[in-house]
């Protein structure tokens, strides 16, 4: 479960924000790939694919495995994240590929960050692989995901599989959650385009008036649940109705109140009895594609860590990974 939205400034600042839930933390960690980094996809019986970065990338893993990044972005503005999608996802078989050309989903993220500086970008690079069926180890069966792009532009577009061919579909909303297909979500809008950021003005029934009760009636209707279509209903309505803001800093922090309203705490959605079973807000993301900032906060640390990434070392060879502090609520003297 995963909620996705991007946002704009007046500066023409876009500002990526993103939840990612999950039962587990997956040893996630902060991971930096620098200019020259060697990736290599996973093949059938072997290598896969390979590259060589000519950007440096900032993201986050899983397992511990660098080339595994579930969300990050690039020195030049270009964001990717992977959202789970079960049920709706069907992979490129590996039979009759070349084996050159393979690649698993969770090695997807890091090669088009490291390789494309947009999506015009990475849209060529996508053309040059194939994403096949891996069964990811930790996992035991291939992680079913599609991919959300954004570029410093205000483009995005989503990447999915259906019955084994890509697809790639432009998504001017820019927002994206985990199932069915992008096109489904975009039809869906059209139920609730009722939904206003604005009061409903008073009527007059027999003489007698009826006003809105209190603030916020005009969004009456909005699904509240988690479910993949309520948050995507959700998060479209909060993208358009925010108050415009002038500058990337502003919108960052719009961001932020933004993801709060996607939170879920532990416990609030059960697979079963076994709490191991329960997704919950893992992390939060925020990436600046203009300034070039990579905001980050945990469930157990909800003070937002901040990568400005103007200021990383992407010369120096080899992946390297940082763990995210625990939390602990700071003492305030009063």
């Amino acid at each position: 479960m995963c909620t996705s939205f991007r946002l704009k400034a007046t500066d023409g600042t876009v500002v990526v924000g993103r939840t990612m839930e999950f039962p587990n933390t997956m040893g996630t960690k902060v991971t930096v790939l620098p200019r020259g980094y060697q990736g290599t996809g996973t093949g059938e019986d072997g290598p896969g694919a390979t590259w060589t970065s000519t950007h440096g990338v900032v993201g986050m893993d899983a397992f511990g495995q660098p080339d595994s990044l579930t969300d990050g972005m690039n020195e030049h503005g270009l964001y990717a994240g992977l959202l789970y999608m079960p049920g709706f996802c069907d992979y490129t078989p590996a039979t009759g590929a070349d084996p050159a050309s393979l690649l698993s989903i969770i090695e997807v993220a890091a090669y088009l960050l490291g390789t494309s500086a947009d999506i015009a970008d990475a849209k060529q690079a996508l053309a040059e692989v194939t994403v096949w069926p891996y069964v990811f180890g930790p996992f035991g069966f291939a992680p079913p995901a599609h991919i959300v792009l954004h570029d410093a532009s205000g483009a995005s577009a989503v990447v999915e599989w259906r019955d084994g061919t890509m697809e790639i579909t432009d998504n001017p909303i820019g927002v994206a959650c985990n199932w069915p297909h992008i096109d489904w979500h975009l039809t869906n809008l059209r139920n609730d385009i009722n939904l206003s950021e604005k009061n409903p003005s008073p009527i007059s029934i027999e003489g007698v008036e009826l006003s809105a009760m209190g603030q916020g009636p005009g969004m009456i209707g909005l699904p509240g649940d988690s479910s993949s279509p309520s948050r995507f209903v959700r998060a479209t309505a909060f993208g358009a109705s925010l108050r415009t803001v002038a500058t990337g800093a502003e919108l960052e922090m719009s961001a932020l109140h933004v993801l709060n309203n996607f939170d879920i705490p532990f416990g609030l959605i059960r697979e079963d009895d076994d709490p191991a079973n329960d997704d919950h807000t893992l992390w939060s993301s925020i990436s600046n594609l203009a300034a070039k900032h990579y905001v980050v906060r945990t469930y157990d640390n909800p003070i937002p860590q901040s990568v400005d990434l103007t200021t990383v070392d992407f010369t120096t060879p080899g992946a390297r990974e940082v763990p995210l502090p625990d939390g602990t609520f700071a003492s305030l003297t009063v």
